[in-house]
């Protein structure tokens, strides 16, 4: 099979995972083996590329020979840029199919629906204990100021948010923050900040809704330039306490969704069973991803 096409194959599935709370599309480049090949493609975005490929253009245009149109493609190739399109279009085509998927679930079956993401995040912050390598309480102690401002998050955030284009700059800008964090998932961050369906229903007619889905991305991409190296040098710094720190917000977010279905469901014995049945199925569905992941890593 033709290598891009398997690309486009692994951006699909990554979309398919980062438009649902719980699994980062990180962690499924992470398992497909593309996961260092994305990080350097994106961190390789910089003023030093747009002066290359400014005076490359600049130069094809004055003299449109072979020679300097090769000198484009070679700058191409060089920052990957290919490759990040080729799996942008990939993650793209799944936002746009499985974002009616995903709203249809949540208008009908919202408290089941959210019952399974819970499962996954709750999962999912497993994956970010595993990779913190010191329990000692100076760390411990981030995480629970993390969980203390997760929690708050429930309190600070109304229950109906009407985005502004600010607002979902910034919403941006957090989500793409998931691409480099484990056990993080874009979508989550943005049901924490109330914009998860708002943006779902954006994707469902993208013409109409071109501003609103153009402000996001470019978020998104400020966020990926700025959050690589914001995170590596967080990391750098002190890995286990940054870790912790984020294992608190993923753990107090949970909040926002709880209370949510709190205020919207009946919570009956059937409601109940159902849900946890969800839970325990979003749960086993990140324990056999994570077993993929370490069967592929060792």
């Amino acid at each position: 099979m033709n290598k891009w096409i398997i690309i486009i194959l692994k951006g699909m599935l990554m979309g398919i995972c980062d438009i649902i709370p719980g699994i980062s599309g990180g962690t499924i480049a992470f398992i497909t083996g593309i996961y260092e090949r994305l990080i350097n493609a994106v961190k390789g975005f910089s003023l030093r590329m747009v002066v290359d490929f400014t005076k490359a253009k600049l130069n094809f245009f004055k003299r449109p020979n072979r020679d300097n149109f090769m000198n484009v493609v070679n700058l191409a190739k060089k920052y990957d840029l290919i490759f990040l399109a080729t799996l942008a279009a990939g993650i793209g085509t799944s936002f746009l199919l499985m974002s009616r998927v995903i709203s249809f679930l949540l208008d009908n079956y919202f408290a089941w629906t959210i019952s399974f993401f819970m499962g996954l995040i709750i999962a999912s912050s497993k994956i970010i204990f595993d990779n913190i390598k010191d329990h000692k309480i100076n760390n411990i102690l981030f995480g629970i100021i993390g969980l203390l401002l997760g929690i708050s998050l429930a309190i600070i955030i109304p229950k109906s948010i009407t985005p502004t284009l600010p607002y979902l700059l910034v919403s941006g800008f957090l989500a793409i923050s998931a691409m480099f964090l484990p056990g993080i998932s874009g979508a989550f961050i943005l049901l924490i900040l109330g914009v998860y369906e708002f943006m779902l229903k954006a994707l469902h007619d993208p013409i109409h809704n071109v501003l609103t889905i153009s402000v996001f991305m470019i978020g998104a991409a400020l966020g990926a330039f700025l959050i690589s190296r914001i995170i590596s040098f967080l990391f750098e710094k002190d890995r286990c306490k940054t870790l912790y720190f984020l294992l608190g917000l993923v753990v107090g977010g949970l909040s926002v969704p709880i209370k949510e279905v709190a205020q919207t469901t009946t919570l009956n014995i059937h409601n109940i069973f159902i849900m946890m049945l969800l839970v325990a199925i979003g749960i086993i569905a990140v324990i056999l991803v994570a077993k993929l992941e370490k069967k592929r890593n060792g």
